[in-house]
């Protein structure tokens, strides 16, 4: 973790873990242990801060806004171990067909396969073809849900 990264909600960045580590490993290696052993963590380790970066200077719309989380050095601690001792298993629990937070597996073949489909798309097979273009940003909408009448 860099030095000079952004605080978490706790107030403490890795330069004061990487500073205090002497006097506070033992505590670190406790917390680990204990929630690799199935305990409970406590709500200052899950608490992130959600912020909203403009990207232009006049921001208008949500999608004028770069949204990070600031999350606690502690947490980022745990998921990292998680992500390391997962990683080795992620290829026998996911999907052949799933190409994301795979090592070895690349995006851009899904790309490529689609393009394949729809070079494809023509052909005569029994009850025909169809492609759907799905907007996932619309799931994602920040804006609220406004009723009929306030629009």
């Amino acid at each position: 973790m860099h030095d000079h990264s952004a605080l978490g909600p706790d107030g403490y960045g890795a330069s004061f873990y990487k500073y205090c580590w002497d006097i506070i490993k033992k505590d670190v290696f406790d917390a680990v242990c204990h929630f690799f052993s199935g305990g409970f963590l406590p709500k200052s380790y899950y608490s992130t801060l959600l912020i909203l970066i403009p990207k232009i200077d006049c921001p208008q719309t949500w999608k004028d806004f770069r949204p990070i989380s600031l999350c606690n050095v502690k947490m980022k601690i745990l998921t990292k171990l998680l992500t390391q001792r997962l990683g080795v298993i992620m290829s026998s629990i996911i999907s052949p067909n799933q190409s994301g937070f795979v090592s070895n597996r690349i995006i851009s073949n899904n790309i490529l396969l689609a393009q394949d489909m729809f070079h494809h798309i023509d052909d005569n097979v029994r009850g025909g073809n169809v492609a759907l273009k799905l907007d996932v940003e619309k799931a994602y909408d920040l804006r609220p849900i406004l009723s009929p009448l306030d629009r």
